[in-house]
């Protein structure tokens, strides 16, 4: 078996715990918060943590997975150290506007806390996988969920226990891996040849920026386009979707990046066949979910633990978000060849898909609500094909 399978393999056994503690963690908050206001702010802080997360691990594993175990992992944060200021001042601009009258709120305070400590993790994680320590990675998303359960059961207060729990849980999680990940690795190389890699920062940044966190889009207008409670509630079978997308995104990520270091037209050719298997698993394993959410002994289980009809309502999102889901992880296969050997290629196919999704979301919720958005980000991900699917010589001719 080869490493890249073995790599695949663990780290999906280890998304079955991920996903059970995720699914724990929304049971309690629907049942302290349910579809209310309270949901709503939490919703929104969770949505900026998690897209600095998203952003820093996705940015961070394109710059660094290429680079190769021997450079010293202080020395590639070093270097990285305006980016990081620059990130954390952006993230926590970006935390207070979409706060908007709620921005004095104790919990908005808590949340900035949490996204600068994501941004922390994701490079630590992303260091961690560079390092071959996939496993010893999962500390930050374990740690995630059981603080908030935790935050949730001993503070409560509204939205302000979970933050505090999820922000507690970063830390947990970086100071776990810092040791071992960043100063226990090999020190006092040059960057070499390192530096061609680590020179594409600006279209990484816009790439990840556009592609990766499309839910800050939805978190920003919430406030106009949704009913008190209707982004919780949106947020609430999201979040189901995404605990099946987490692991299988990072593993197919770390995999796909280590291929698409080769450069060659046979590994784009692999990746292509990996992004269709890829992309159908976790398709039909959203479908299941949502299959389930309809038979009646887990409905009810899920109801009873949630303290309302939860299943019922969320059903609706979960089946919209299946094709995003199969297409997500399929482009985050095959579009790796391309952030690896040309990212600036990418923004066109980035923003053309984050226009066509905001004219989704705006227009469709009008006749569709909630469920606009999952169909929003199905048509950017669709979009978003453009960008791989053809050989890199039919690529290079036809995309400007």
């Amino acid at each position: 078996m080869s490493s890249g399978t073995r790599t695949f393999l663990w780290m999906g056994v280890l998304s079955v715990v991920t996903l059970a503690l995720g699914a724990i963690r929304e049971l309690v908050i629907a049942r302290d918060l349910q579809a209310s206001g309270a949901a709503d702010l939490f919703f929104r802080g969770l949505v900026v943590v998690g897209a600095c997360r998203n952003f820093g691990t996705s940015l961070f594993r394109a710059r660094w997975v290429p680079v190769g175990p021997g450079v010293s992992a202080r020395a590639l944060l070093w270097r990285e150290r305006g980016l990081f200021a620059v990130v954390t001042l952006v993230a926590i601009s970006a935390l207070y506007a979409i706060a908007g009258s709620d921005w004095r709120e104790p919990t908005v305070a808590v949340f900035a806390v949490g996204a600068v400590l994501a941004i922390c993790g994701a490079a630590v994680r992303a260091l961690a996988e560079r390092a071959g320590f996939e496993k010893r990675a999962f500390v930050l998303e374990w740690a995630l969920p059981v603080g908030t359960i935790i935050g949730a059961v001993t503070i409560g207060r509204g939205a302000l226990g979970p933050a505090v729990g999820i922000t507690a849980g970063l830390a947990v999680g970086v100071v776990a891996l810092v040791p071992k990940i960043v100063f226990g690795s090999a020190s006092g190389q040059s960057l070499g040849k390192a530096a061609d890699a680590l020179g594409r920062t600006k279209w990484l940044l816009i790439d990840t920026l556009a592609y990766v966190n499309l839910g800050l889009l939805d978190a920003a207008l919430s406030k106009h386009i949704f009913d008190e409670g209707g982004y919780a509630l949106l947020n609430y079978g999201w979040l189901f979707v995404n605990a099946a997308l987490a692991v299988p995104t990072a593993a197919a990520t770390v995999v796909a990046l280590r291929l698409s270091s080769e450069g060659t037209v046979e590994a784009h050719r692999k990746l292509r066949r990996w992004a269709l298997v890829a992309g159908a698993v976790v398709g039909a394993g959203v479908l299941a979910v949502w299959a389930g959410l309809a038979w009646a002994p887990v409905a009810t289980e899920i109801n009873k633990a949630a303290g309302w009809a939860m299943a019922e309502r969320i059903r609706p999102v979960v089946l919209y978000a299946a094709p995003f889901a199969a297409l997500r992880l399929a482009n985050t296969v095959g579009r790796q060849f391309v952030v690896v050997s040309d990212p600036k290629r990418l923004l066109p196919w980035d923003f053309a898909g984050l226009a066509g999704r905001a004219a989704v979301l705006v227009i469709g919720v009008r006749y569709v609500g909630i469920v606009a958005s999952p169909l929003g980000v199905a048509f950017a991900e669709l979009v978003q094909l453009g960008a791989w699917v053809r050989t890199p010589s039919q690529s290079r001719q036809s995309v400007v």
